[in-house]
């Protein structure tokens, strides 16, 4: 029993990729894990250190957007489209007391009328870009629970007093000719259009304040229409039907105050870039832009040419699925001089490529540079922006919990994923706390013992510290609050030589890769085994 309490905390302790190298535009590079734990409900932060042509710090999350107590949300600005704030500060000034926002990122590229992209945040529409932008999203469909990027197309439908009525085309953008926008408090104050041109202004007040992503908003219309004024007043609580087509001016001037003016979506649907990927959106509560679209059904796109300096090597951050699109990837890269020595940063290519090796299929980038943002509840920020201090950004993606005043530590990790220790080192770990919806609240669990094999080394009179005093793999256990966890210890010479070599796999044993995944008929190479009560790295050679 003991053995496969070992091998499957083994699994989990160790860096969640599958193999020990990853290969960027064809050239290998050595993976260091100098980090992997649990951040929250169904969600691991990994880091790692690349070794190769060049030098690479990694941040990745991997969620289970099926395990319960975790959901995707986002934030803009000051809850607007204008303002920047940092990604810690977004969480602030949001002021969610309901949620804990456990880990986030940067997300879209912004320009000075707001992020590039369609955003939709918490079942509020902030924005639909204009299809010449073409540009994608990212959209969580709450309907199948899967995580979707492509074109976004969002069409609306309307009715006034129940008839069928002109219909706004796009929400919280510049009003070009021959359009029709709907304006919202998240865009300002009023709707910048031009003073004195032709046009017709409508203030409409929303049932709940708000244009929803999901199911009809019902307005009332708040006063008499405005016709070649422009820049239109959006009073607190308000919205603004804002167009300038000829039939539209003539039509809607006839709106009185108290009509009943009901818009609906006829269609929201993301489209992919040619290998069949077309999905109908059901209930879309989260969705923002990135460009471009990374990876598809497995396939590598050639749109990466567009992103900002995509032969360059800066940081950079990106969104995954898996082919299930229920596992979602948030990666961060740092780069630039300020991190030199440290993390060269990667170009386009090489981005695709490292989402790959972390297990996607699906990807979309985010806004790089400076931006990149790799942020956690429990810890802060985690990567080291390149500006030398965090950046003002648009908005970000976040993981969150629904907020719980269970302080109660149910389950307990090593804070390392692994530990190579020399005979005579000692060695005192940090133990974190989780509470039942897998929440770490505790990141230095003080009443904690640990426990090895007599081979591996003794343990210290208060039960925290071990000394090293032998060769090989083991398994220490640490225990606490009732609960117990295990990560692997390369101790002494063992930690990088072979304990034994044999000609081939027996049929009753389990092996393991270095990373602790478990391996059916391994073939020649490293693996980790357990036989006779001890865990030992072995070569096989056939």
């Amino acid at each position: 029993m003991r053995k496969t309490i070992f091998l499957s905390c083994l699994a989990v302790a160790m860096t969640a990729g599958a193999s020990t190298t990853w290969t960027l535009k064809g050239e290998k590079y050595t993976v260091d894990t100098l980090q992997h734990y649990r951040v929250g409900p169904g969600t691991t932060m990994t880091v790692v250190d690349l070794s190769g042509p060049a030098k690479q710090r990694v941040w990745y999350t991997v969620t289970d957007l099926e395990a319960p107590n975790v959901e995707i949300r986002t934030i803009s600005g000051k809850n607007d489209l204008r303002n920047r704030v940092t990604v810690p500060e977004m969480v602030e000034n949001y002021g969610d007391d309901s949620y804990v926002y456990f880990a986030g990122v940067n997300s879209d590229l912004f320009s000075a009328t707001g992020p590039i992209g369609s955003t939709i945040l918490q079942g509020e529409i902030y924005k639909t870009a204009k299809g010449s932008t073409e540009w994608h999203a990212a959209a969580y469909d709450r309907n199948d629970g899967c995580l979707y990027f492509g074109l976004p197309s969002i069409g609306f439908g309307a009715k006034l007093n129940g008839v069928m009525e002109y219909a706004p085309s796009l929400v919280n953008v510049p009003r070009a000719a021959g359009e029709c926008i709907l304006y919202t408090r998240r865009w300002g104050t009023s709707t910048e259009t031009e003073i004195g041109a032709e046009g017709i202004e409508i203030v409409l007040r929303p049932q709940n304040g708000i244009i929803n992503s999901t199911g009809a908003t019902e307005c009332i219309v708040e006063s008499a229409p405005e016709i070649n004024k422009g820049n239109a007043t959006i009073p607190e609580g308000c919205i603004v039907l804002s167009s300038n087509i000829k039939d539209h001016i003539r039509d809607l001037a006839l709106m009185k105050p108290g009509d009943k003016y009901t818009i609906n979506q006829v269609s929201f649907n993301l489209r992919g870039s040619g290998f069949g990927v077309n999905h109908v959106m059901g209930e879309v509560h989260e969705m923002s832009g990135g460009e471009p679209l990374l990876l598809e059904n497995g396939q590598k796109q050639k749109g990466y040419a567009t992103m900002p300096n995509y032969e360059t090597r800066r940081p950079r951050t990106a969104i995954g699925t898996d082919a299930s699109r229920k596992k979602m990837f948030l990666l961060v890269v740092d780069g630039d001089a300020f991190n030199k020595g440290i993390s060269d940063g990667i170009d386009a290519q090489d981005l695709v490529d490292m989402m790959l090796a972390i297990g996607c299929t699906e990807a979309l980038n985010f806004d790089g540079g400076g931006s990149s943002t790799m942020y956690t509840d429990a810890f802060g920020v985690l990567n080291r922006p390149s500006d030398g201090n965090l950046r003002p950004v648009l908005n970000g993606w976040y993981l969150a919990t629904p907020k719980t005043d269970d302080v109660d530590i149910t389950d307990i990790a090593f804070a390392d994923p692994h530990k190579t220790l020399a005979i005579g080192s000692t060695y005192t770990p940090v133990i974190y706390g989780y509470n039942a919806a897998g929440l770490l609240i505790n990141k230095d669990i003080s009443d904690f013992t640990i426990s090895a094999p007599t081979d591996l080394g003794t343990i210290s009179a208060d039960g925290k510290t071990l000394t090293v005093t032998g060769n090989g793999t083991f398994a220490l256990e640490a225990k606490a609050n009732g609960t117990s966890c295990t990560i692997a210890i390369h101790a002494g010479s063992g930690s990088s030589s072979v304990g034994n070599v044999i000609a081939g796999a027996e049929n009753s044993v389990k092996y393991y890769n270095l990373q602790g995944v478990e391996v059916k008929n391994p073939s020649t190479g490293l693996y980790i085994r357990t036989l006779n009560g001890k865990t030992e790295k072995i070569l096989i050679q056939k």
